[in-house]
């Protein structure tokens, strides 16, 4: 089996019909190809006799070419990164996935991953960092093993924007890197702003002069009071966080019922990402 996981179908099917129209076909039981939420998935492409028997050399070698280019992830049995993740929708590694080399990030999961992720696989000396949002925003969780159920983690289904960072700094280590980039990026992540002057100079020293990692002014970051503050949730955020769901989901303010909401983000570490799905769930949204 192979899977193309957060493919653009359309782009590789143009890759594939000119080869052999003739097995891409509900006609065809030898080989089915099936597209779903954005993910395209070729199934029994090893069954023989084939109409087209060389098709079982092309599929694997125009997904790769693909790959390569960065259009599409594959995972073919043993395609998994040397260094990198590979995220599951379903537990125990199971289920339609795609794989993020080390040193890289995604803002966002198109595909159909995004609220979608169930379990992980590190392969390599690499840490992971799940978000709950989108552009690496709010609840965050490290991961630096596999993990087979994110149900244990609180992040089962709730995972929106990735980063895989090799162990000891961002990309596979620590050395050589530039380090007004590594502030900046643990400012825009943690404290979800630009370095102020004083912080740049803060940690650009500690970084040249006492041999900071990039884990060490994330950790700092992270026991700062700033952080503490964005971090603490209070009624009156929790309030204002459902207002927003509300206003973006029904346009309109929340109303006695909305209190559910609250106490959900309040008490059990609801997103407004959270929110929002919920409503869209709901007969208002529906009958729209």
């Amino acid at each position: 089996m192979a899977a193309w996981a957060d493919g653009r179908t359309a782009l590789f099917l143009a890759c594939v019909l000119p080869l052999c129209p003739a097995v891409v076909s509900a006609q065809t039981p030898q080989v089915t190809l099936s597209a779903s939420h954005g993910a395209l998935t070729a199934t029994d492409w090893l069954v023989s006799p084939l109409p087209c028997p060389w098709l079982a050399i092309a599929l694997p070698v125009v997904a790769l070419q693909l790959s390569t280019a960065g259009i599409v992830g594959a995972q073919f049995g043993g395609g998994q990164p040397r260094e990198g993740a590979c995220f599951y929708k379903d537990s125990d590694f199971r289920g339609p996935s795609f794989c993020v080399q080390a040193g890289d990030r995604r803002e966002s999961l198109s595909g159909g991953f995004d609220d979608e992720i169930s379990s992980i696989r590190l392969y390599g000396r690499v840490e992971v960092v799940v978000y709950r949002d989108t552009r690496f925003r709010n609840d965050s969780r490290r991961l630096s093993s596999d993990t087979r159920d994110l149900q244990n983690d609180g992040f089962n289904d709730r995972i929106s924007s990735v980063e895989v960072r090799g162990r000891g700094g961002w990309g596979g280590g620590g050395s050589g890197q530039n380090p007004e980039r590594i502030i900046r990026r643990a400012y825009q992540d943690i404290l979800q702003r630009e370095p102020d002057q004083a912080g740049m100079r803060l940690y650009r020293g500690r970084i040249i002069d006492d041999g900071w990692t990039e884990q060490q002014v994330r950790e700092a970051l992270r026991n700062s009071p700033e952080h503490r503050e964005l971090t603490t949730m209070t009624w009156p955020k929790a309030q204002e966080i459902v207002r927003r769901a509300y206003q973006n989901v029904l346009n309109r303010e929340p109303d006695a019922g909305s209190r559910g909401y609250v106490e959900r983000i309040y008490k059990d570490k609801w997103t407004q990402a959270d929110v929002e799905r919920e409503l869209r769930k709901s007969p208002e949204y529906r009958q729209r």
